[in-house]
């Protein structure tokens, strides 16, 4: 038996936890990450070294992703972090995957939540500092459980 079930369970405890916080907080916790780096390390330890470089390869891709939508300040630091550590658990060809994936789903809930800010409120004749701020999507949730089901695909 393989690492791949135990990976897809740990990255779904991350993904529910992170989801969780990021929901009720808008903010995954540095010590989930760290659980995350470690949990994820320690697996693909089990499945030794092509499995561990695998990993890095993972958490290095993982931010690269996110990096330069963090520096343009379109994503939040707990974004990048957690989908560093997806990388550790999924590899990068899965975390492709998902992550397209993840920011499709992502992108679809941004236009529902743009759609139904725009019927809710008007801002006709309102001030620019009297306006609503917009609302923030959980990210990181959407990009835990996008992973999370395709690291259960793959591992089944």
């Amino acid at each position: 038996m393989g690492t791949g079930p135990v990976k897809a369970f740990l990255l779904w405890v991350l993904a529910l936890s992170a989801a969780y916080h990021d929901l009720r907080w808008r903010k995954v916790p540095n010590r989930l990450i760290l659980a995350g780096l470690i949990c994820g390390t320690a697996a693909a330890a089990l499945g030794g070294f092509p499995d561990l470089l695998r990993g890095m390869e993972g958490i290095l891709l993982g931010t690269a992703l996110l990096l330069p939508f963090f520096l343009l300040g379109g994503v939040g630091g707990g974004d990048v972090k957690s989908l560093a550590v997806i990388g550790l658990f999924t590899g990068p060809s899965l975390l492709l995957t998902s992550f397209f994936w993840g920011a499709c789903a992502g992108g679809g809930l941004a236009l529902l939540s743009l759609a139904v800010r725009r019927a809710a409120f008007s801002t006709d004749g309102v001030p620019e500092a009297e306006r609503p701020a917009p609302p923030t999507l959980p990210y990181a949730a959407i990009l835990f459980l996008s992973a999370a089901i395709f690291l259960t695909r793959a591992a089944a």
